[in-house]
């Protein structure tokens, strides 16, 4: 299990997250078969889903102003 985690890897798992909201799909089963294409298994694959979820949810909220959506439908 790698110790360290890259920027490349989370983008990846956040796009997944990002296409899974799109498409109404399973977002943790989206990061598991990013996960699953690295090789990460485990604690590591929770660990990226936290971080990606996390970003995933800023970069979505970006979207959301973007496009109009007010400030108190956000979280």
């Amino acid at each position: 299990m790698p110790n360290f985690i890259s920027e490349a890897l989370i983008d990846e798992a956040i796009d997944a997250i990002i296409s899974a909201r799109d498409f109404c799909g399973d977002e943790s089963e989206a990061v598991a078969d990013v996960c699953a294409d690295h090789g990460i298994k485990g604690a590591d694959r929770k660990k990226v889903h936290r971080i990606a979820n996390f970003r995933a949810n800023a970069r979505w909220n970006r979207f959301k102003r973007e496009a109009g959506v007010s400030e108190r439908h956000l979280w």
